[in-house]
């Protein structure tokens, strides 16, 4: 691959969508219909849903209603049972809800068209803590998989079964699409990151421009986040040129104390920037007050700098 001559990399959670409204949204949809069905409180659905998101290391585990304790007393073992309902019906919730609520922040489409227009020939790449197989899934139902040359996600998610009979817990067609990596037809570069790579490690980011050969070109990449100390950070320490998405830190206090309900701690840190800005924190070089506002970023911090 010819090495570019300018490389724009970009995290999504927060920074091309708002992940908090949306997931908070989904979430309490699906936890909803699992406790309509079951009668199990959603308040101890979102409880335990805490240790497995631990456990699998992503808050945005696909296969959370089948590894509840609760859920699976409930259904006493019966596993078919528990897929056609629970399961299929929280998800249809889910995904029902993230119609409506999984959507770009108003600029961005538009923005991005732009970007693509004026620069050609300069890559727009997704680096994301998420799963690959989850980033994806958000990136297409969001319409901006196109425009994007490469996706660099954390490995994808474990295939729950059930330990005393070996019984995978995932409905067929979708266990088919996990297990062939499916790409939502991506043409792209997909790149599996080691789950070390996670944010604000370095070493993600650092994978991106060895891939472009961009290690040598530093002031030719324009790294993009939500997060101050995990972005800004991240890119700051391997010297590359840094731009806040400010907008992306606004939460609405109702979702983040929903959020906190089925949240691990370490989770909240990683995927909101929680943490107040003060003179301590990693100054970006350029500040984003919408998403539209990257494409002064592009001129006056990647081409003039």
């Amino acid at each position: 691959m010819e090495r570019p001559s300018k490389l724009i990399v970009l995290d999504i959670d927060n920074t091309v969508f708002n992940w908090v409204e949306y997931y908070v949204a989904c979430m309490c949809a699906m936890m909803d219909k699992v406790s309509l069905l079951t009668g199990i409180d959603r308040a101890i659905l979102f409880e335990e849903s805490r240790p497995i998101f631990e456990r699998e290391g992503s808050i945005e585990y696909p296969f959370l209603i089948q590894q509840l304790p609760s859920v699976i007393a409930y259904y006493e073992g019966d596993i078919t049972r528990m897929l056609s309902e629970a399961v299929e019906e929280g998800r249809k919730a889910f995904n029902t809800t993230a119609k409506d609520a999984l959507k770009p922040y108003d600029d961005v489409i538009a923005t991005l068209e732009r970007v693509k227009e004026k620069y050609p020939a300069v890559p727009i790449i997704a680096l994301t803590d998420a799963p690959r197989y989850v980033a994806m899934w958000k990136l297409n139902k969001l319409g901006l998989l196109r425009f994007f040359s490469a996706v660099y996600g954390l490995p994808d998610p474990n295939i729950p079964i059930d330990t005393a009979t070996q019984e995978v817990k995932v409905d067929k067609e979708i266990l088919v699409k996990h297990l062939q990596k499916f790409n939502f037809g991506f043409e792209g570069r997909i790149r599996i990151l080691p789950d070390d790579y996670e944010k604000p490690g370095t070493k993600g980011l650092k994978t991106v421009l060895m891939d472009f050969d961009m290690e040598p070109h530093l002031g030719d990449v324009l790294w993009v986040g939500d997060n101050l100390r995990k972005d800004v950070g991240l890119g700051k320490r391997l010297g590359v040129h840094t731009v806040w998405a400010g907008y992306g830190t606004v939460i609405r206090p109702e979702s983040k104390d929903l959020l906190l309900q089925f949240s691990p701690m370490g989770n909240v840190a990683k995927n909101v920037a929680l943490d107040p800005k003060n003179s301590e924190s990693p100054q970006p070089d350029f500040v984003l007050e919408s998403f539209a506002d990257i494409m002064q970023a592009i001129e006056e911090v990647l081409y003039r700098a």
